[in-house]
């Protein structure tokens, strides 16, 4: 489960990103500083997806299994 939410994550941030590279790459033209921002916010999404997963992944491990 936990798994499935970083790869969710991960391909969401993805997306973010490539919508960033469009805005930029593609006219109107004028509008690079908003696809940079949508590619930083892409960014940060992936870092937060894997941090949660690691913070997640080392709340597992302390818990003992039944």
């Amino acid at each position: 489960m936990l798994r499935a939410l970083a790869i969710e994550g991960c391909i969401l941030g993805l997306f973010v990103i490539f919508n960033g590279i469009y805005v930029i790459l593609f006219p109107p033209f004028g509008d690079e500083p908003q696809g940079y921002a949508i590619i930083a916010i892409g960014i940060f999404i992936i870092f937060a997806t894997l941090h949660l997963d690691r913070i997640m992944e080392k709340n597992n491990e302390d818990t003992p299994l039944p």
